[in-house]
């Protein structure tokens, strides 16, 4: 464990903590967003542009309905998660709770810990990926649904 820390310790450096600070952002909140984008974004250039989604989400009290999170409380993985399993008790539901989970979900990567703190700048309020794990991202619902109506 201690060598994880250090590790980590080393990894995270003081700009990015300065640049974290500057934004009202802990280190576990930090390190708790970018395990949901290690997670939700199978390609790198995912990374900025989910984290501009679920930041805004998270600006406007909307719930951050990441479907990585249901899969963090689940027995099994599951390609598309239900309806039913939207209303697991679990205070990991993003479904359910508003805001960050209680804790990471993953242990995060470099890559999605830079794009926690340097969200893309866009307008985005939704995403869903497509079976090869590419995102298609809208601003409305409406959009989004189309969108997953076409790519699921």
């Amino acid at each position: 464990m201690r060598r994880m820390i250090d590790e980590f310790d080393n990894k995270l450096t003081p700009a990015m903590r300065s640049q974290a600070a500057a934004k009202n952002i802990s280190i576990y909140e930090l390190v708790t967003m970018a395990s949901l984008l290690e997670k939700e974004a199978r390609y790198e250039e995912d990374l900025p542009v989910i984290s501009q989604v679920l930041w805004k989400r998270l600006r406007i009290n909307m719930p951050l309905q990441s479907d990585a999170t249901l899969q963090y409380v689940m027995d099994e993985i599951k390609e598309d998660v239900s309806i039913a399993d939207t209303k697991i008790d679990s205070p990991y539901n993003s479904y359910q709770n508003y805001g960050l989970p209680p804790g990471p979900i993953a242990s995060p990567g470099m890559n999605a810990l830079k794009a926690a703190l340097n969200p893309a700048d866009t307008d985005y309020l939704y995403f869903v990926a497509d079976r090869n794990g590419r995102n298609y991202y809208s601003n409305t619902y409406d959009e989004h649904l189309g969108i997953v109506a076409e790519v699921r």
